[in-house]
């Protein structure tokens, strides 16, 4: 599936594309924005695998954003405007395409259909980060990633659990999840993501596994449907 923002400042061109993409099987929108801010913040939070994207927004230019983002986001994007003139600027970004308004529903089927076929695009941006810098009152913190012990999800921010601290971080798990080498974090419930590296023991409940003991004290709960995955990370035979 196909998590799609959809940025116009115009209500009816958002509706119309959000409700052709609602219909899709392939598709999900999972923001819209008007303005250029709003924009920005909702990308990078969301990491869409595409944008549909205006070239004239409250605030800023379309183009000007995603020359902004596309070394921190990898995602199809696909400008739609009334404005001919900005296709090479467009391409220039290696946009998926570009759509004239008034464009007809079948011209936005063929770019489905295209980006279905065709893997995504890939940042500039190292896929693994280092180093995560953290925001707070005065100063930006930078967490090392290797420290990270496990990260919690909480609505837009995530909670990152070290050796004796935990720091508050302005992202999405499922954000973060997109930057973190899989081999070593790996997804043990929803709202949960654990460095392997950490595991202290595996622990049960009414004879299954459904606990993980942490190497700096703290339990996480086992998702059902993450556990197998996780067993066999760990080489562990399911119960």
């Amino acid at each position: 599936m196909n998590r799609c923002i959809v940025i116009d400042d115009e209500a009816l061109a958002r509706e119309r594309i959000v409700q052709y993409l609602t219909q899709s099987t392939v598709c999900e929108v999972v923001a819209e924005a008007s303005s250029y801010e709003t924009a920005k913040r909702v990308i990078l939070e969301q990491q869409p695998d595409i944008c549909f994207l205006d070239i004239q927004i409250i605030g800023g230019s379309g183009v000007e954003l995603a020359k902004a983002l596309r070394n921190s986001v990898a995602c199809h994007w696909v400008f739609t405007t009334a404005y001919s003139e900005y296709a090479l600027d467009a391409f220039d970004l290696e946009a998926t395409d570009y759509l004239l308004k008034p464009f007809a529903d079948s011209r936005l089927a063929s770019v489905i259909a295209k980006i279905h076929k065709k893997p995504k695009p890939s940042s500039n941006l190292n896929k693994k980060r280092r180093q995560l810098p953290v925001k707070s009152v005065g100063s930006v913190k930078f967490i090392n990633i290797q420290d990270i012990v496990w990260v919690k999800g909480s609505a837009n921010y995530v909670e990152l659990y070290c050796a004796d601290k935990m720091h508050l971080h302005r992202e999405t798990l499922s954000a973060l999840e997109h930057f973190l080498d899989p081999e070593q974090f790996i997804r043990v419930h929803r709202s949960a993501i654990v460095n392997i590296d950490y595991i202290h023991s595996l622990n049960s409940e009414l004879g299954r596994y459904s606990l993980l003991q942490l190497d700096n004290g703290d339990e996480v709960k086992i998702g059902q449907s993450y556990k197998a995955q996780l067993l066999v990370a760990l080489g562990v035979e399911n119960d």
